[in-house]
Order: C-alpha cells, then sequence, then structure tokens
C-alpha cells in the first residue's frame, strides 16, 4: 500500500506545490485547511487528494484528519514576519499552542515522521556571517521567528519525551506560480503583481536588504527527501545559497523579463534583518537535494502565471 501523507495547510502557495511533488513520487496525499478556504491552488489536483476542512485549533478536527496517515507536513501559520510583533499574544495562540496538539495526537496515533517547515529567513536573526549554517546561533527579531524556533524546540522534546520522529525545513525565501500577490509575504510576487497592475513599486529602505530566494517547485522537492532521509540530521537550511538584493531583482525585472517600472523607497523598517543567505551544503549532503532551476528561469515561469491569471 502507498505511503500517505497529510499537509497541514496545504490548500496554500507552498502546500499546493508540495501537494503536486508528493503525488508525482506516489504519495497518498491529503490536504487539510480551514473551513472556507480556498481551493484554487489545488483544483488541478483535488481528484488525486483527499481534502480536509476543519479548524487547526480545534483538537477534535486534527484528530479525525491525522487517523491513517503515515507522514504529516506542517505549514500552518496565522502569522506573517512584518506584523507578528503587533500581537504576539495571538501569534502564541494560534501557532505555538495548536503545534503543540498537533504534535501531542501525532505521537498518540504513531505518526511516522513530522516534516515542520521552519523559517529560516527568520529563526536566525541577524547573521554574525553568510551564508548561515544550520549551527548558526538563533537569535530572531520577530515573534513570527521566535516561535517557529519555539515550535522547533518542541519538536525536540516529542522526540525525546514520545519518540516522534520529525525533520525540520529551514525554507529561505520561496516564490513562484501561485504565491498570493497580495499578502506583505511573497516580495517578488508582491512586486511582479503591482507592474502588472501599471503602480508604482514602493520599496522599504534603499533596496540594499539581501534575502536567498528560491523557487519553489525546487523547495517542494525537499520534503519527499526529507520524509524518506535515513540520517541523523533534524534540520536542514532549504535556499538557493545565493543573496539577492531587492535592487538587483529590480534590475532582474527590467533586463530579463524587459518590464518597465516606477520605483519609490520607503523608509526602513526596524525588524527587517539586512542580509540573510543560507547554507545548503548539508541538504545537498545528506537530502541529495540541491536547487535545479535558476533564479531567472523561476522567474519568468512566475511571470508567465502572472501575466495568465488573475
Amino acid at each position: 500500500m502507498k505511503e500517505s501523507c497529510i499537509i497541514f495547510g496545504g490548500a496554500g502557495f507552498i502546500g499546493s506545490h508540495i501537494a503536486e511533488d508528493l503525488l508525482k513520487n506516489g504519495i497518498r496525499v491529503a490536504v487539510f485547511d480551514k473551513l472556507n478556504a480556498s481551493k484554487k491552488n489545488i483544483a488541478h489536483i483535488l481528484n488525486e487528494i483527499d481534502f480536509i476542512e476543519g479548524d487547526f485549533n480545534n483538537q477534535v478536527d486534527i484528530s479525525k484528519a491525522l487517523k491513517g496517515k503515515d507522514h504529516v507536513v506542517h505549514l500552518v501559520s496565522s502569522t506573517v514576519p512584518a506584523t507578528s510583533n503587533q500581537n504576539t499574544f495571538y501569534d502564541v495562540e494560534s501557532n505555538l499552542i495548536s503545534s503543540l496538539h498537533l504534535f501531542e495526537k501525532c505521537a498518540e496515533y504513531r505518526t511516522k515522521r513530522v516534516i515542520f517547515i521552519s523559517s529560516g529567513g527568520t529563526v536566525y536573526g541577524n547573521p554574525l556571517k553568510l551564508p548561515v549554517s544550520e549551527k548558526h546561533p538563533t537569535d530572531p527579531t520577530s515573534s513570527y521567528g521566535i516561535i517557529k524556533l519555539t515550535i522547533e524546540k518542541y519538536l525536540h522534546l516529542y522526540k525525546v519525551l514520545k519518540g516522534l520522529d520529525y525533520k525540520i525545513l529551514r525554507f529561505a525565501n520561496p516564490y513562484g506560480e501561485r504565491q498570493n500577490p497580495l499578502l506583505t509575504q511573497g516580495l517578488i510576487a508582491h512586486l511582479l503583481y503591482k507592474i502588472k497592475r501599471d503602480e508604482t513599486l514602493e520599496v522599504w529602505g534603499d533596496g540594499k536588504v539581501i534575502r536567498d530566494y528560491f523557487y519553489i517547485k525546487d523547495g517542494a522537492r525537499s520534503v519527499y527527501r526529507a520524509i524518506k532521509d535515513n540520517s541523523s540530521n533534524r534540520i536542514y537550511n532549504i535556499s538557493s545559497a545565493q543573496g539577492l538584493s531587492i535592487n538587483q531583482i529590480l534590475g532582474r525585472f527590467r533586463n530579463v523579463l524587459k518590464l518597465d517600472f516606477e520605483v519609490k523607497y520607503l523608509p526602513g523598517r526596524k525588524f527587517d534583518v539586512k542580509a540573510n543567505v543560507l547554507d545548503n551544503r548539508l541538504a545537498a549532503k545528506y537530502l541529495k537535494w540541491k536547487p535545479e532551476y535558476s533564479f531567472n528561469e523561476g522567474l519568468k515561469n512566475t511571470w508567465r502565471f502572472y501575466l495568465d491569471n488573475e
């Protein structure tokens, strides 16, 4: 019988690509998402998956969804880095507590492995050196990063106390088709959407902030590799290992996509880390994973998607 996997938060941008990739690798896929969640991202695979509506904060819903599933991918997050500091209590209540309920049920049902999609862009804080390896100190500057890191720590605790197996994938900055351009998280999608609408681009700071961007189809492949990983490693950076500033990305828009647009620079934000580039050599060695798409290839695919879809 095929192995099964349930993706909590699977109807979103990242989850939809993970579901696609797992299906290609012969995994039976279930997607759990909130009541009345949009199925637009997974419409093309709805006939191939089980779709479960429920409340991630409801233990009964989680319990029902978990039954009979071999693996769990945890993607749920109710906050984003830019706004998480505005209501830290909500961040804890909606993300941390619910995650603990999930892990408790996973241990009870003897889930084979939990794959937690963490945030390589926020858990490390301001890097002491680049690229940032998995052994780098973790000093998040946002509630979002603190909660992601705390969930990681609790996964380790559940491994020690109850034998719950897990792998943590610290994603850098994914971009690609189906990313919601209206959210504050997802710079490339947001900027391309505004260009399509002939709007002036607004950039926080001087445009010199550097991030590590990877194409989502590459990132999705890492989940299956993590499910199959037999090494003792628990944490992997998933990244391109190449830094690009916002200004450099704007240059790619002009030179690769041949786009024309206006840019307005706004005052910088205190919580923005100046530079973050992740070292992905551990994933390359043990997961046998590395990016297959160049930034320009992924960028062209992304722009083509937004041209074809509203």
